[in-house]
């Protein structure tokens, strides 16, 4: 198992007992490869005083914050098993699952097994309202490239075999999608876990990380499973729709002397409407009189839960994060627009 480190001191003790004495415990002959990225609190000392007690652990000490994903691999590359892991540092995920997955994987049944908080009987515990919203709209964002339900969790066991480095980016902290839309092993399988959030220490989750995830995104193109084509049509739609909406604000405002707010709302009614026609007869090639004012209502709520999700965006990277407003909204602008294709590709215009 390999855990990835930066100031974990007030863990890091525990998190190594529990793992050693579950392989003690399920009799797997196992080791523990902790990759430190310099942290300043102690922990690589720490580490290194346990190495006394426990003969399978092994100490990478990176000297600075290189990142999460490459601390993984680097972490597989130097360990000697056949079956390789990770899990965090921080205590936030269920240590005596570690034999559950393991023997999926010794038995056969699988190749890669998550430990997965958004299936039946997964929960997490002590997380708030934000942190779920950016956790599911970041899943939510995987979906073109892979069907599991819980691609963003760190804590995953898989054969050593299947890692091909040479394909995989190391930038991020996401490296379980990163597999799982690259490396795209055959057999994965699900289990169930409770995540707990961190008690000590600090979360390392932070604008960089957001948008290294996006980058990486946008990296994943050649592995798209839908068309590409379709995408760059919803784009020009997009544009031309906003085209729409700016000339009739105008009129309305202008020329009819009707208050600019309302004015504001019936333009936006009139671009949903040309966006909705365009996409349904040219982005998606479908039939203009099927389903014709059910699939409007669809569109039309898309676009509604989409404005939500800009404003909330909008909010958080400039408030939270601080950043220039207009810098804020071009970073709302692209999970908005990922999310109304999505919601339009897989929902309002789903092919049955």
């Amino acid at each position: 198992m390999v855990v990835p480190t930066y100031n974990e001191v007030k863990n890091i003790s525990k998190i190594l007992k529990k793992i050693f004495l579950e392989f003690k415990k399920n009799k797997i002959n196992g080791e523990v490869i902790v990759v430190d990225d310099g942290s300043p609190d102690g922990t690589a000392k720490i580490v290194k005083g346990l190495q006394k007690k426990y003969k399978n652990l092994i100490l990478i000490e990176r000297g600075e914050k290189i990142g999460l994903s490459s601390a993984v691999l680097d972490g597989f590359k130097k360990s000697r098993s056949d079956v390789v892991g990770v899990i965090d540092g921080d205590l936030s995920h269920p240590v005596e699952k570690i034999s559950e997955m393991f023997n999926l994987i010794r038995t056969n049944k699988a190749d890669i097994v998550i430990g997965s908080r958004y299936i039946k009987k997964g929960k997490i515990v002590g997380w708030g309202l934000l942190r779920k919203i950016l956790s599911l709209g970041a899943i939510f964002l995987s979906k073109p490239f892979t069907s599991v339900n819980d691609p963003m969790t760190g804590f995953f066991i898989l054969r050593k075999e299947l890692i091909n480095y040479k394909k995989l980016n190391s930038k991020g902290f996401k490296i379980l999608l990163e597999i799982l839309v690259k490396i795209k092993p055959k057999r994965v399988m699900e289990v169930p876990i409770t995540f707990t959030n961190r008690v000590e220490g600090k979360s390392k989750a932070g604008f960089k990380e957001i948008f290294l995830y996006l980058q990486n995104l946008f990296g994943y193109k050649e592995y798209f499973k839908t068309s590409y084509k379709e995408f760059f049509k919803y784009l020009f739609v997009g544009f031309l729709g906003t085209l729409v909406n700016l000339f009739f604000f105008f009129m309305f405002t202008s020329l009819f002397r009707i208050f600019y707010l309302v004015s504001a709302v019936f333009s936006f009614f009139v671009a949903v409407t040309f966006n909705y026609f365009l996409n349904k007869t040219w982005t998606f090639r479908e039939e203009i009189d099927y389903k014709i004012f059910i699939k409007w209502g669809k569109f039309l709520s898309v676009s509604v839960v989409g404005l939500g999700i800009n404003l909330f965006f909008l909010y958080l990277f400039t408030e939270i994060f601080g950043i220039y407003y207009l810098v804020s909204q071009i970073f709302a602008i692209v999970f908005t627009t990922f999310w109304n294709f999505l919601g339009n590709k897989f929902w309002t215009f789903r092919k049955v």
